[in-house]
């Protein structure tokens, strides 16, 4: 399959985000709830809320034993070529009109007079709503036509609510059913303030015994349209715009999206795209992996989803016959998360993909003359997240904008997962497995800084000349972990001796042999902080660990603390440097 296709999903396709007991639990309720009620399925745009109320549909009104008649009236098409006075109108009358075709004896004497009601009545409804609804309300098939000459009565919206619950009465008294469930849907989608009204009108309209609403809205778009109402929500109005909510809604049911099984979704999308073979993803650890990275970047929004399967997909038929490894994949599919969900970032990775050399060269070409509140920063600087100079550049850069502000955390795991997990792939160091990825999935990048014209302008590295240099830009480093350092420099380059080369970075000090090479471009990194200095030493297959227990592994490499509780005791790790300078 080379494509997935955005629509609801149906009754029938089976639940791959296992939310099944959500859902039978909220069909239970309206199955045996009284009337009238008005359900809200809340979610963005996307969580899933049209597939819900499809198997709703399916299971309460759709099955030959079903009792409740079912209508459904797409908010979004009725809204098409329309003014919001005219779309309104339609959508009362769409739902006039579905009524009338359920009822079974729709031909009958009776039905007939009591649906010239509704439309004697509608004609009311349009001249208070400024004529629109003034011409012959049509209803389906043989259905009665308003008479013109028919004087509408004067409480119209009563008028037309009296006239509603008698054509309802009569549908429920010569069937088998026992309500109508009325499904709205894409609320969200209208402009807001359009979308208030619908859900006002649906209050006071169809507020009538055997009815039960069940409406597709963002409480998000409910905020946005009550704001020429209540003015801009804060914490002393939000009362306000929750109580306009709670009056029409008697049970909110909120997507769930926090216990989406993501990863099982994501499986069956990216195996029925082939960007994975299923093989690649049976032993849990890759989808693991996929999965917490989708979390760090687009989200657990089902439309994102299948927007991103898509991504990888085109990129998988442009490929052709050239292989990559199912790591690598992982990896490109980071880079792909980055450019759908924060396109500025991408952008930066496509001008320089070693990250961690992002210097202040590389935040001025983002902020330029933008003043930040560095204060917080300070307090991060101790954080695991933000405890390296290209971290702390990272987290400058994101004060670009309010979302990356918000996302910064995300941004900073999402970075340290590719650093850690970068395959080493033909001897190539990190950049270079970046750029090779890359070229690939640039060609789906919708960001206005794309560089498919084949040219980058490159971000210049930063290297210091010496450790002297280095430390005239670690202002914040105190004198004990400055001298700590240059002891520890010392040391190693008496154990390297002429195979020793050190180049000081702003993220970190590597030091590298004459065999360094591909990712393992350095055999040892080093980088002072405020109350320790942190350095890790390659080590390939975990051999050293077993022997210093109280480090930490850190993908090849073990990573050692040096702190005050440990007196930054190094020298007995040097003796480690003479068994991989070789």
């Amino acid at each position: 399959m080379a494509s997935i296709v955005d629509r609801p999903k149906t009754s029938s396709e089976g639940d791959l985000l296992e939310i099944e007991k959500y859902t039978y639990g909220l069909i239970q309720f309206i199955e045996h709830s009284a009337t009238p009620i008005t359900i809200g399925v809340q979610g963005e745009w996307g969580s899933g809320k049209t597939s819900l109320l499809n198997t709703i549909k399916q299971d309460l009104c759709d099955k030959s034993s079903a009792k409740h008649y079912p209508v459904w009236i797409n908010t979004w098409k009725y809204s098409l070529l329309s003014s919001p006075d005219e779309t309104l109108v339609k959508i009362i009358s769409g739902l006039v009109n579905q009524i009338g075709e359920l009822t079974k004896n729709k031909n009958s004497e009776r039905s007939k007079k009591l649906f010239a009601g509704v439309g004697i009545a509608m004609k009311g409804f349009g001249g208070a709503m400024g004529g629109i609804g003034g011409k012959a309300v049509k209803m389906t098939g043989e259905l009665i036509e308003a008479s013109a000459t028919d004087k509408p009565v004067n409480n119209s919206v009563e008028a037309l609510q009296n006239a509603l619950q008698a054509v309802i009465n009569e549908a429920i008294e010569t069937s088998d059913k026992k309500a109508f469930i009325f499904f709205i849907d894409d609320l969200d989608r209208l402009d807001p303030a359009v979308a208030v009204n619908i859900l006002e009108l649906i209050k006071n309209i169809f507020d009538l015994e055997k009815c039960i609403f069940v409406l597709a809205i963002d409480y998000g778009v409910v905020i946005k349209g009550l704001a020429p109402k209540f003015g801009k929500m804060t914490d002393e109005n939000e009362w306000e715009f929750r109580a306009f909510f709670d009056k029409i809604i008697q049970l909110p049911f909120s997507m769930p999206v926090a216990n989406y099984n993501i990863g099982k979704y994501l499986q069956s999308l990216l195996v029925n795209v082939n960007y994975f073979a299923k093989a690649d993803l049976d032993d849990g650890k890759t989808i693991e992996k996929i999965a917490e990275i989708v979390g760090f970047s687009v989200g657990t929004n089902p439309r994102a989803l299948k927007r991103l399967a898509n991504s990888v997909s085109l990129i998988e038929i442009i490929r052709g016959d050239e292989k990559i490894t199912a790591d690598e994949r992982v990896i490109e599919f980071a880079l792909i998360c980055i450019q759908i969900a924060y396109p500025l970032i991408y952008g930066l990775i496509q001008k320089e993909s070693d990250f961690t050399e992002w210097s202040e060269q590389v935040v001025y070409g983002v902020l330029k003359n933008k003043k930040i509140d560095a204060n917080d920063l300070e307090v991060l600087k101790d954080t695991e997240e933000f405890n390296e100079e290209w971290e702390q550049n990272l987290w400058k850069i994101c004060q670009a904008s309010s979302f990356l502000k918000q996302r910064t955390y995300q941004l900073s795991k999402l970075l340290n997962f590719i650093k850690d997990n970068v395959p080493n792939v033909k001897d190539e160091e990190m950049k270079d497995t970046l750029d090779r990825l890359l070229s690939m999935s640039s060609v789906t990048s919708v960001s206005a800084e794309s560089v498919a014209s084949g040219t980058k302008k490159k971000f210049e590295k930063t290297h210091y000349d010496g450790i002297d240099a280095y430390l005239l830009t670690k202002t914040n480093l105190p004198e004990n972990i400055i001298e700590v350092l240059r002891n520890f420099i010392n040391k190693i380059e008496l154990e390297l001796g002429e195979k020793c080369n050190i180049t000081y970075a702003p993220s970190a000090i590597n030091v590298k042999t004459e065999n360094s090479k591909g990712k393992l471009r350095a055999v040892m990194y080093l980088k002072p902080q405020k109350k320790k200095l942190v350095f890790s030493i390659l080590d390939r297959e975990g051999e050293f660990r077993k022997d210093f227990p109280e480090t930490d592994q850190n993908g090849i490499f073990m990573e050692i603390t040096l702190n005050n509780e440990n007196n930054f005791e190094f020298d007995k790790y040097i003796p480690l440097l003479s068994r991989i300078k070789d």
